[in-house]
């Protein structure tokens, strides 16, 4: 039985040493990402989009084991704001879309991130919630050590 409530969850991190135009950078460079040791796997571009390799109308796969998403950019502004849906079938859940804001903030980067979705299966919306929130929060590190590692920033 289908569930059509819309479940949303938000997170907030402050890196202190991260210059916002330099993570943008870093988080829109698809090709080093997939490449670099940091990810698990592998962000393919199927559709360049507009004015950016990974801009507004852009169409990506996300592979990370037997993981096999695809995602549309649907919000891009650098270097604020940018966001993504995941195509019906590729998440145990409907209608994902996730969104991050950037901004600068003393001497930092104040890092916010938005996820919402339909659950597929009666009651697993909070099982969800959860496992994704989850799944988001322990990518915190892995973008402070990914941007280390572009910009050759000793630590």
């Amino acid at each position: 039985m289908a569930n059509s409530k819309l479940v949303s969850f938000e997170l907030s991190h402050f890196y202190p040493n991260i210059e916002l135009q330099k993570f943008w950078e870093f988080f829109v460079d698809y090709k080093w990402y997939s490449q670099s040791e940091i990810m698990a796997g592998e962000i393919v571009v199927v559709k360049e989009g507009t004015d950016h390799p990974q801009g507004l109308g852009t169409v990506r796969k996300i592979l990370i084991g037997d993981i096999n998403l695809t995602e549309d950019i649907v919000g891009f502004d650098p270097p604020n704001y940018f966001s993504y849906a995941v195509h019906e079938g590729g998440m145990p859940v409907n209608k994902y879309q996730g969104e991050f804001f950037y901004e600068s903030k003393n001497g930092g980067m104040l890092w916010k991130y938005k996820g919402s979705f339909e659950p597929k299966y009666f009651g697993t919306g909070w099982f969800f919630k959860w496992f994704l929130k989850s799944r988001m929060k322990s990518q915190l590190p892995v973008w402070q050590k990914g941007y280390n590692a572009y910009h050759n920033v000793n630590v």
